[in-house]
């Protein structure tokens, strides 16, 4: 597996990156809701950085015994808690859970394979399972005026 300095960008778009493959499929819909989520700016990433960062977690899953093929490409959980070690930003790991959590829900449906990548995820974080991880600037766009007469 390739090495990425902590916290960098390339560390948290990797954990991304395998949240995308936790279920054996790399939808078109995750994708586009990445894009449309302004991954790259989100993480620091250069433009077009994303996907050669999930090239080469795919590179490095071929190379190595990371994954156990018998269940559709699930990462052993040692390298999904290895992978998270790799960000201990608390910021960088509230966008790392919010950019899973709109990519796996793009397709309207959550695999067995991505629910367990996350709760490996939250655990090795020592983070509640139900957290609201919206960013401010969402929860501020969302809410709606309260009117006081």
């Amino acid at each position: 597996m390739r090495h990425y300095q902590c916290d960098s960008p390339e560390a948290a778009a990797r954990i991304v990156a395998a949240c995308l493959l936790s279920d054996g499929y790399l939808g078109a819909d995750e994708i586009e809701a990445l894009a449309c989520h302004d991954i790259e700016r989100r993480l620091s990433l250069r433009p077009h950085q994303f996907p050669a960062v999930l090239q080469s977690l795919c590179e490095d899953l071929t190379w190595s015994a990371y994954l156990d093929w018998g269940d559709a490409c699930r990462l052993d959980p040692a390298i999904v808690v290895q992978l998270a070690a790799d960000v201990r930003d608390w910021q960088m790991r509230r966008d790392v859970i919010w950019l899973c959590k709109e990519a796996i829900h793009a397709d309207r449906h959550i695999s067995a394979g991505e629910a367990g990548f996350l709760r490996l995820l939250r655990a090795a974080w020592e983070l509640p399972e139900h957290a609201d991880w919206a960013r401010p600037r969402e929860v501020i766009r969302l809410a709606r005026p309260h009117r006081v007469k």
